[in-house]
């Protein structure tokens, strides 16, 4: 606590500034100037100083936000392959169902499945079972190859010198080719082909009753020629058959549920005449 003499000296103080002070007539500004000279500093080296600061500070906050908005941006990608002889089904975040063939491969940016669109990239052979979205097309991209539906089943078969696309339920448009050159609208039953080498398109019209045999376990045949059969057979056993005897214009009408191969050979050769041989594959 101040003594008396102390508060008196206090109080005298008070008053002399009470007295003296008038409202404004302190100019900071001023006092600056008055305070820099006397001290040698000049004030627009201060200035300097400070806004060089704020800049960094600036600069350092942009550059955090960019970081953030370019991270946040950036592609997430989730991939799926499956080993040779191997079926997987994978549902998509939209609940689109996707069954694998052996061999393939299959990715999407998670970020970005679903914002505006939903597109995957494939290589391989699978069957899509697409969640219906009218405001968000669905597409399969491979290497030569996009297809694009809005809720539908279709199977893509993307090989090195081309890709088959067949349709079973709803429609698809099937592109190729640079710029989209190549492009065509399949419904249900019709499938189409892109071949590399002659860069053009070939559309079928005729259903495929083996197209998804991989995914089913099950090989029909109606009234189908015998070098049809020859050829699912081939895709199916992952083979090479040849047929030893001559038989002209054979055809065969009989389903296979999940038998081995020398099982289905024997009965087509007693059925047809024929003389089937299986090798494997190379």
């Amino acid at each position: 606590m101040m003594n008396n003499e102390q508060e008196n000296k206090f109080e005298k103080r008070m008053r002399f500034v009470a007295h003296r002070y008038k409202e404004g007539a302190l100019d900071t500004n001023k006092a600056w100037e008055q305070f820099a000279a006397r001290k040698g500093i000049r004030k627009s080296v201060f200035l300097l100083r400070y806004w060089l600061a704020a800049a960094s500070v600036f600069l350092l906050l942009v550059g955090i936000g960019t970081f953030y908005i370019v991270d946040r941006n950036k592609p997430e990608w989730v991939a799926i392959t499956t080993a040779s002889g191997q079926v997987k089904e994978v549902f998509l975040p939209d609940s689109t169902l996707v069954s694998m063939a052996g061999g393939s491969t299959l990715r999407y940016d998670i970020k970005g499945y679903g914002k505006e669109r939903r597109v995957v990239e494939m290589s391989g052979k699978a069957f899509f079972q697409v969640k219906r979205n009218e405001t968000r097309p669905f597409s399969v991209h491979t290497a030569l190859t996009e297809v694009t539906v809005l809720g539908t089943s279709f199977l893509v078969n993307e090989r090195p010198a081309a890709t088959e696309v067949n349709v079973v339920t709803g429609k698809v448009r099937f592109s190729a080719g640079q710029e989209e050159e190549k492009q065509v609208v399949l419904t249900a039953g019709m499938s189409a082909v892109y071949s590399k080498e002659e860069k053009d398109m070939t559309i079928s019209k005729e259903e495929n009753l083996n197209n998804l045999s991989w995914k089913t376990k099950q090989l029909r045949f109606d009234d189908t020629p015998l070098e049809q059969v020859i050829k699912d057979l081939n895709d199916y056993y992952q083979v090479k058959i040849t047929n030893k005897a001559k038989s002209q214009n054979a055809r065969l009408t009989a389903t296979f549920n999940d038998l081995p191969l020398d099982e289905v050979l024997m009965v087509i050769n007693q059925t047809l005449d024929t003389r089937l041989v299986a090798a494997p594959e190379k």
